[in-house]
């Protein structure tokens, strides 16, 4: 699955899990490269990967589109 990349750093982030977690499996969102405005982020138990991937995509994505059209100031807002 494809995630946008960060809107702070434009890095690379990749999708996780974590399996030994009492409560079952949860997914993660985490930088290639640490970004200090956004750690790793985890979904609340029962959420899926493509529920995560999605809603990231979507925040984050979005984000990224305005700044490419250099809307900087909405792009921080949303983000």
């Amino acid at each position: 699955m494809s995630l946008a990349k960060c809107p702070f750093r434009g890095g690379t982030v990749h999708l996780v899990s974590d399996r030994d977690f009492p409560r079952g499996v949860r997914y993660g969102i985490v930088h290639e490269q640490p970004c200090p405005l956004l750690p790793t982020l985890w979904a609340a138990y029962e959420v899926e990967s493509d529920t995560l991937a999605r809603c990231w995509n979507q925040r984050y994505g979005v984000a990224n589109r305005l700044r490419a059209l250099g809307e900087d100031d909405l792009a921080d807002r949303l983000a």
